[in-house]
């Protein structure tokens, strides 16, 4: 595999933690052993030493693993918290109340669902404020739900598949009366179109909110970096990085090319916390140029990461989302 950054592997978690990392063939090896393996808690180091960038090929492998894992009795610190505010509010966190202020003209009655994500609403406001007027300033016809149900992702990830399942089975039930659905969040789009599109009563068309992104009439200045998305480069929409750049160049930005690397944060802040932060640290130094003016992001957890490491490791570039730098 060819290294994108020089001295440095591609695999995050290979590059910031090598001691704990497992190959895609120490995987395959341990998934078809599967049945006969006895994990012990410190085998948790080892299991979770991943951030699902899906750039390797045992992505499914490994969280099979950690599915043995789980049903062995093991756990990892915050699981039983997940747990408690899934089954009281269908989502890892402890509130299903959304913090956003939802702006006027957002239809009631539209056969398209903007469906922003538990993370989005709940964590991230202002982000997914701009996406709303974004849509709505294009005349965008779509509408939004009063509360949302997590996707599943946190579920999938960690190898539990039984709260993955109910997410599934009470999505399903709002969708079903929907032709389109808009995700904000990459993950939400990965599920939707993977494991919850063979359970769709009816055909759903399922899009990223990347394909409603347009140049802007007014030439703006500036020179702008971009945290692209492990979870769309990888996982069929290997161009995309392309596409935002030629909106950002015919919007009149200079895109400065800063090679790809996974800022660690697909998961959220779970599992491995602490490799989580030193993929984030180590990505969020590639941006600090003088001559970068702004570094933007398309992705939820991209922009979380880079709005809070921004600020940590105080680099020089302003940083702005994608809706603010196209509006």
């Amino acid at each position: 595999m060819k290294k994108r950054i020089k001295n440095r592997f591609n695999y995050p978690t290979k590059e910031v933690d090598p001691n704990n990392f497992i190959s895609d063939q120490e995987v395959r090896e341990l998934v078809s052993n599967l049945e006969k393996i006895d994990f012990i808690q410190k085998d948790f180091e080892h299991l979770y030493n991943c951030v699902h960038c899906g750039e390797c090929p045992t992505e499914e492998q490994r969280i099979k693993l950690k599915q043995q894992f789980l049903k062995q009795g093991h756990i990892f610190n915050g699981w039983k918290e997940m747990v408690k505010n899934f089954i009281e509010f269908r989502t890892p966190y402890p509130s299903n109340q959304m913090r956003i202020e939802i702006p006027e003209g957002i239809s009631k009655t539209s056969e398209t669902l903007f469906f922003m994500g538990c993370f989005s609403t709940i964590r991230i406001p202002r982000y997914t404020e701009h996406a709303l007027i974004y849509l709505l300033e294009k005349g965008i016809d779509f509408t939004i739900l009063d509360k949302e149900i997590c996707c599943g992702w946190p579920w999938y990830v960690s190898g539990s598949l039984k709260e993955l399942e109910i997410c599934i089975k009470e999505n399903i039930e709002i969708f079903d009366r929907y032709k389109k659905i808009i995700c904000l969040c990459p993950a939400c789009y990965h599920l939707f179109r993977t494991i919850y599109k063979e359970k769709f009563k009816h055909t759903i068309n399922i899009e990223y909110i990347s394909e409603y992104l347009k140049p802007t009439k007014e030439k703006k200045k500036g020179s702008v970096a971009i945290q692209h998305l492990c979870q769309l480069i990888f996982r069929g929409k290997e161009k995309v990085n392309n596409y935002i750049e030629k909106i950002l160049k015919k919007s009149g930005y200079n895109v400065i090319d800063i090679p790809h690397w996974c800022c660690g944060h697909g998961l959220g802040r779970m599992h491995r916390i602490d490799i989580i932060d030193k993929i984030g640290e180590k990505r969020i130094k590639d941006f600090d140029h003088e001559k970068i003016d702004y570094v933007t992001t398309y992705c939820v957890s991209c922009w979380s990461w880079l709005y809070r490491f921004s600020k940590k490791y105080r680099i020089k570039p302003k940083i702005r989302d994608i809706f603010e730098l196209l509006l």
